[in-house]
């Protein structure tokens, strides 16, 4: 029998953490190509079939539940099928490649080739190879950037000229190099971009490289305390607090479904930070008992399976469940939830619907346009609209929102045409992000 072994690391990690915290596994499931209703029981140090897999990638995805019936998070690791009777290869026997997507000879000798790219026009190209082992078996093309200089030019051996930009507006051009101190007393604090462009002896420019600054305000020290903060809640400012012990926000006016909370806070030279949003869920409140609330119950979608159950400890007649912890995949979902009282009794079901959003999507309008780039530019600008999501603008994921994600969202948006990506490259000229 096959079996999986090297990729059972994670399982074996995470039923031996659990031990060492003495917390009890109840137990474990684990699924292949994302095939969960197909999902199996799995228990430490199990061997996992994987016989009747056709050679090829393919997902493990493993999870453990808790004595409290609290499912973790997934874990999913990528692993390879050889094919039956394989043996690891031991020599290249082929050579292939490609120059600008045009497919060239293959080589079965494979001492140092040269490769003739005396046709090719000036500029940039892109080279891409790939070999084969023999065992018959095709690599992974690599692809890489190469530039051909025009007819008769040599390399460049000093840099003759210096420019730069501040803000998008063009400064002084240097051409003694030394050490040069640009003039930044004029500019008012906050961020700002420096762009630097230098030019060599041959009469070519390099291409522009940006960076962003922060201008400190007059006299301006480290902060050295937080003095301040302040929420809102959709999008409406509610209180700010200057004593800042552990606050509660009053929820209790919320109608049920999906709600933003919007945070920041303000340091003791004055200078408040970006805002930081965060959704939450506030359940329908349950009818009036005449006996104590002492159990909930709730599961996404059809999944009723992997109900996640819990004890109710309060009596605030509200149940408050994180939609970040459940790593939903984008689009709509139902959420299922119940109640049960001291005597045993459930109440009936109620399913309501929820809706993730789409990367990319900074409005929140399940589109990813122009208009999401727009409010993004006013993010960064510190003009965030009230419908402005966070997360979605977050295109690459390391929980800021800037001008990388900017990239990110033309990058989405060129999927959808070319009248698109002039539109979205209109809006980041306006804003001074391109040139």
């Amino acid at each position: 029998m096959k079996a999986i072994k090297g990729m059972l690391l994670a399982v074996v990690m995470i039923f031996s953490t659990a031990a060492a915290a003495q917390t009890t596994i109840a137990g474990g499931e684990y699924w292949i190509d994302g095939a969960i209703n197909a999902r199996q029981a799995l228990s430490s140090g199990a061997s996992i079939d994987i016989s009747a897999l056709q050679p090829g990638l393919h997902t493990l995805t493993v999870r453990v539940k808790d004595s409290n019936g609290l499912w973790s998070n997934q874990v999913a690791r990528i692993f390879f099928v050889s094919p039956p009777g394989r043996t690891d290869a031991a020599s290249v026997t082929a050579c292939e490649y490609w120059l600008d997507g045009v497919k060239k000879p293959a080589y079965t000798t494979l001492n140092i080739q040269t490769i003739d790219i005396s046709s090719l026009t000036p500029g940039l190209h892109t080279i891409m190879v790939r070999v084969k082992d023999d065992l018959g078996i095709w690599s992974n093309q690599m692809s890489r950037t190469f530039f051909v200089s025009p007819s008769g030019r040599t390399d460049a051996t000093s840099v003759t000229a210096c420019e730069y930009w501040l803000d998008g507006v063009k400064k002084a051009e240097y051409t003694t190099l030394n050490s040069q101190v640009i003039d930044i007393s004029g500019l008012a604090p906050g961020l700002h971009k420096v762009l630097v462009r230098v030019k060599d002896d041959l009469g070519i420019w390099s291409n522009q490289m940006s960076r962003t600054f922060f201008v400190s305000p007059s006299g301006r020290t480290d902060a050295t305390s937080v003095t301040a903060c302040e929420y809102w809640l959709d999008g409406v400012k509610k209180s700010e607090y200057t004593t800042l012990n552990s606050q509660v926000i009053d929820i209790s006016d919320l109608t049920p479904g999906l709600h933003k909370v919007m945070v920041r806070v303000k340091d003791n030279l004055g200078v408040w930070n970006n805002q930081m949003i965060r959704t939450f869920f506030v359940a329908p409140k349950p009818q009036p008992q005449t006996v104590t609330l002492a159990k909930y119950m709730y599961w996404i979608d059809d999944d009723i399976a992997n109900a996640v159950t819990g004890d109710i400890t309060d009596d605030s007649g509200q149940l408050v469940i994180d939609m970040e912890a459940l790593q939903l995949g984008d689009g709509d979902h139902t959420l299922t939830w119940l109640v049960g009282d001291s005597k045993g009794a459930w109440s009936e079901k109620v399913t309501v619907p929820i809706q993730t959003y789409v990367l990319g999507d900074a409005n929140s309008d399940r589109q990813v346009n122009v208009t999401d780039i727009v409010a993004t530019v006013n993010f960064i600008m510190n003009k965030p609209s009230t419908d402005f999501n966070f997360d979605a603008a977050d295109v690459n994921k390391d929980s800021e929102v800037n001008v990388t994600d900017i990239v990110g969202m033309v990058n989405i948006i060129m999927k959808g045409g070319t009248q698109s990506v002039r539109e979205a490259m209109s809006v980041l000229r306006r804003n001074g992000f391109i040139f």
